[in-house]
């Protein structure tokens, strides 16, 4: 397998969520282009995968997707943005699987537009093409947070399992929300269906050859109004960056 580097690999951003528990703050733009600061969180994710020299990136756009057009279509310096516009809702895998035409690099990577975990993703990438998998999972250390799964490596850092959410239950890690996969995975993923990366596309791989990087770095998420005030509270010197 080939060693790319950040600025060789696409970068697919999930931004198609409803944002549903977001739904009191944030109720008319979707959930990735909630404000920090009078910039949306998806500014935030870009800049850092930019900085790590990340030079083409995909944005699939669900609900409300206008607004992530009107910011963000077109910009082709100092890096690409293409804007992939989902029909219906189809899930993380199936909005990935819908963006197929346009990701143009083996492996590609994927990151969730509500969540970031801040590793190098050249690390990340290296350790995907040292282990030769068909998937690598960015791996958060075990929190008190109750209401994600976690997964389970062995000592070769394979993945051996996924749990569903199970309040009360103590966790190994937790699914960072950050993947590589190879472009083979494609093909696995239905056309035109609503799929999960986490509940179907994952688990099927398994057999395959699924490894976790495990980092102590700090995972940031806005999936709750609480959870939003904190990372704003985290950033309140955030004004400038790669896309001011």
């Amino acid at each position: 397998m080939t060693m790319l580097g950040a600025g060789g690999c696409d970068l697919v951003v999930l931004c198609g969520g409803l944002g549903t528990r977001l739904r009191p703050v944030v109720s008319d733009r979707p959930k990735s282009m909630a404000l920090i600061h009078d910039r949306p969180f998806l500014d935030f994710i870009l800049e850092y995968f930019v900085v790590h020299g990340s030079a083409r990136i995909i944005l699939c756009a669900g609900y409300l997707g206008e607004h992530i057009a009107q910011r963000y279509a077109g910009i082709r310096h100092p890096y690409e943005v293409v804007i992939s516009h989902e029909p219906f809702p189809m899930g993380t895998a199936g909005a990935v699987k819908h963006a197929a035409a346009l990701i143009q690099s083996d492996p590609f990577m994927v990151v969730n537009g509500d969540s970031l975990i801040e590793i190098d993703p050249n690390q990340l990438l290296e350790f995907h093409a040292a282990k030769q998998g068909w998937a690598t999972i960015a791996l958060a250390s075990a929190g008190a947070r109750s209401d994600v799964g976690f997964v389970t490596v062995n000592s070769h850092a394979q993945v051996t399992a996924f749990t569903e959410k199970q309040p009360g239950t103590a966790p190994q890690y937790h699914n960072a929300g950050l993947y590589v996969f190879r472009r083979e995975v494609l093909k696995e993923i239905p056309d035109h269906r609503l799929s999960s990366i986490e509940r179907d596309v994952l688990p099927a791989l398994l057999p395959r050859g699924v490894y976790g990087f495990v980092s102590a770095a700090a995972l940031y998420d806005i999936g709750t109004p609480e959870r939003l005030a904190e990372f704003a509270s985290s950033r309140h010197e955030w004004r400038g960056g790669v896309l001011s």
